[in-house]
């Protein structure tokens, strides 16, 4: 076997050991979030029994959405999620998990149940809408609807669409369902169909990519042993 073979495996073995060492050692890994409160669950409870079994600890905390993608990519936190696959690109110090966290649906939201969406992001393009700032799916295919207000807080826009300010609300569905339940909006229901479909992943900064092929792992480990479906059966 060529000695630069051996030579490149060795190194790679010895970084990843090294990370796993920093990380359990020092302080827990920071992972920070925008996503909804389930979505959030989600993220955490996965997150901390997949790094569980590698041996890190981690913590997770809340920031504005752009700006949560942004401190990770500064490596300010050492993580971010959940998001759409293909970020890295956009973000060049953030590499992606390859493994995937949860499935969301991403929805509109309305009073007015007759609105049709049998053409998907075209069929926006007539309405007034409203989403979170920094939801890089709904900034990249809802910019061409009507009007567009992006809100900081899921429950403005709720509140701007019950008082008729939009005519579609663009957030994830069992959260927001659970939102209007807690708002006593009971004329605000999900519209049919979905407008996408996702699967989500965790990023780590660059600086920990000896560990993404070993949380990797144990993710799939713990999605084969129960583990995950016991997880978010407990969520959603």
């Amino acid at each position: 076997m060529p000695i630069r073979f051996l030579l490149g495996a060795f190194v790679a073995t010895c970084l990843s050991l090294l990370a796993g060492l920093a990380a359990a050692e020092g302080s827990a890994l920071t992972i920070s979030t925008n996503n909804t409160p389930l979505d959030r669950q989600a993220l955490e409870h996965i997150a901390r029994e997949g790094f569980h079994r590698i041996g890190v600890d981690i913590k997770v905390v809340s920031l504005p959405s752009e700006r949560s993608l942004v401190a990770a990519n500064l490596g300010e936190v050492d993580g971010e999620g959940l998001r759409v696959a293909g970020l890295s690109a956009q973000y060049p110090n953030l590499v992606q998990v390859p493994e995937r966290f949860v499935r969301i649906s991403f929805v509109a939201f309305a009073k007015d149940a007759t609105i049709p969406l049998d053409n998907g992001w075209d069929s926006l393009k007539p309405y007034r809408v409203a989403f979170i700032n920094g939801w890089k799916m709904f900034e990249a295919n809802a910019s061409g609807a009507r009007v567009v207000h992006k809100v900081d807080k899921p429950d403005q826009m709720f509140r701007m669409l019950d008082d008729g300010r939009v005519d579609l609300v663009l957030y994830t569905r069992a959260d927001g369902m659970q939102l209007a339940r807690s708002l006593g909006l009971t004329s605000i229901a999900p519209l049919s169909p979905h407008l996408r479909d996702v699967d989500m992943y965790l990023y780590l900064h660059k600086k920990h990519q000896p560990l993404v092929p070993r949380l990797s792992q144990a993710l799939r480990d713990l999605k084969a042993d129960g583990t995950y479906n016991r997880i978010l059966s407990g969520i959603y």
